[in-house]
């Protein structure tokens, strides 16, 4: 039996190929950055802080593997929290984004460190990170860069 005088066989292997480009193609398209936003810095400073909400509709959980940024040596995915009485930050690596659900990088917890700047963020200024996941693959976000807030101490 030839493949090509089997229409059944054919039939299989078109349908199997565009079931599994439409599931990749569905993961990719469902993840949901909003509310993304940069940290204005000082001249000189080589750090900056960048925050977002990854809203996953998704029955299937996904993961932020790495970011990357051009004019930045490297981005790192920090987390903030208290340990007993003092506030600590580190790199964790990669961040769980569980099914159906969302997950906030924001200013005292999950947040992106944008390390070893090349030039300042100005207040203004967009700028372009890549997001790569582990299921949904590489999602690019346009982040507007704000002045950091006021504090009023009276």
């Amino acid at each position: 039996m030839k493949f090509y005088k089997n229409p059944q066989l054919i039939f299989a292997v078109v349908i199997s190929a565009l079931l599994s480009l439409s599931t990749t193609l569905v993961s990719a398209q469902s993840l949901q950055i909003k509310d993304a936003f940069a940290r204005a810095t000082n001249p000189g400073q080589s750090v900056g802080g960048g925050y977002l909400t990854i809203d996953n509709p998704n029955a299937t959980a996904d993961k932020l593997m790495s970011v990357t940024f051009a004019k930045a040596t490297s981005v790192q995915i920090h987390e903030m929290k208290m340990e007993g009485d003092r506030m600590i930050m580190r790199d964790i690596g990669t961040l769980a984004i569980p099914a159906k659900s969302k997950v906030e990088l924001k200013p005292g917890g999950y947040h992106l460190m944008l390390m070893g700047l090349k030039e300042p963020l100005n207040d203004g200024d967009t700028i372009a990170i890549s997001l790569q996941f582990e299921k949904a693959g590489k999602v690019d976000v346009n982040m507007p860069v704000k002045a950091r807030p006021q504090s009023h101490m009276h």
